[in-house]
């Protein structure tokens, strides 16, 4: 099978890329990938180091500056030259599937393969609301063959025929053998053997870091727990950054949490903490979760949308109240007074992140494709 793949980006890397890097990375060898980009960057380049040929399609500044959230009506007389381009740029692939990765290539990759005749198949990893989402829906039900979604409640979002559920990848190997954990925490230059928590992944207002720190502060009027920010403001909010270095300030936490930079391998994240923290409220997979899961530590996350999927609550971590930050802190507290219960937590949780191997979900999507491109 020739795989066309399409994704929105080609610079920045999210838990969107993360996944279709490791979809790649194990696609069984009948499978010859295409991959199509809508901008040149880190992310074009990772895929070009597995020898996989990589094209850029670049869009008009309004529909790359286009969100979910803002989608300005003036950008519609972009659309047709774009799925123009991206046809023509099929056409030379000549795939017998395109698969889709990301809102704007989904829009634009399954029209563009509805133009050329061949089927599509999109993978969810989003959810939207209102106009975008209903917008959505009516191209993919036109113009798609089937769909993946990564979650349940993403199944929910969309809930057309055909639309099956893949929870996302994780390299579990990777995980196998994990640096000593004071010697993780002195590279990343925290001290001290309290009980460290951690929110990883894209500084954003929806991801809840807000929360994460007031929830530090609760906790340490109780008992002593460090906290730590990994991750920088890909994609949007790049003003969050200050406000939440203001907000530690404010909340006293100055010498309590530290922020680190946007980092690729997590690994030494992970061997220096005890908790893994998603405040998110909405999280449509929660990647992080499943990463702290294969390293042996337990998580702690609201019970709304696909995050709380991504574990066995009271066994693999513990779920508290969407967006009830006293339930967080006291969630963190319960961790940091018992280190025998973080531990028993954090082994049931590695037990539970075998179910998602990226080999066992390469497996699972290619018998997707397959069945889209035989599907008459």
């Amino acid at each position: 099978m020739r795989l066309a793949v399409v994704d929105q980006t080609g610079n920045d890397v999210g838990g969107a890329q993360v996944s279709l890097e490791l979809f790649l990375r194990h696609l069984p060898e009948d499978v010859e990938p295409h991959v199509i980009v809508f901008e040149p960057g880190t992310f074009a380049d990772r895929i070009r180091a597995l020898h996989i040929p990589v094209r850029v399609v670049p869009l008009a500044d309004g529909l790359r500056s286009a969100t979910r959230e803002r989608v300005p009506w003036r950008t519609a007389r972009l659309l047709p030259g774009a799925i123009r381009s991206l046809a023509a740029a099929l056409r030379e692939i000549g795939p017998d599937v395109v698969y889709t990765n990301g809102v704007k290539a989904h829009v634009l990759g399954s029209i563009a393969a509805r133009l050329i005749g061949t089927p599509s198949v999109v993978h969810h990893r989003d959810i939207l609301r209102g106009p975008a989402r209903l917008a959505l829906l009516a191209v993919l039900a036109g113009c798609s063959r089937s769909r993946i979604a990564n979650s349940a409640t993403v199944l929910r979002c969309f809930p057309l025929a055909r639309t099956s559920v893949v929870d996302n990848p994780v390299e579990l190997e990777r995980y196998e053998r994990l640096p000593p954990r004071d010697a993780a925490r002195r590279e990343l230059g925290i001290g001290g053997d309290e009980p460290l928590a951690a929110i990883v992944g894209r500084v954003n207002r929806w991801k809840g870091i807000d929360r994460f720190l007031r929830a530090i502060a609760a906790v340490n009027r109780q008992t002593r727990l460090r906290g730590l920010v990994v991750g920088a403001p890909h994609f949007r909010d790049a003003d969050h950054l200050a406000e939440l270095h203001a907000l530690r300030t404010e909340l006293g936490l100055d010498g309590t949490v530290d922020f680190v930079d946007w980092v690729d391998d997590t690994r030494t994240i992970y061997a220096a903490i005890d908790v893994n923290v998603n405040a998110s409220r909405g999280e449509p997979f929660g990647r992080t979760i499943i990463e702290a899961a294969a390293a042996g530590v337990p998580s702690v996350c609201f019970d709304d949308a696909g995050v709380s999927a991504t574990m066995v609550d009271g066994t693999t971590g513990l779920v508290v109240a969407a967006g009830d930050e006293t339930a967080l802190g006291n969630a963190l507290a319960a961790y940091a007074r018992d280190p025998a219960r973080r531990a028993a937590a954090g082994a049931a949780a590695r037990a539970w992140s075998q179910r998602f191997d990226a080999a066992l979900h390469a497996r699972r999507v290619t018998e997707i494709l397959h069945r889209a491109e035989t599907r008459a």
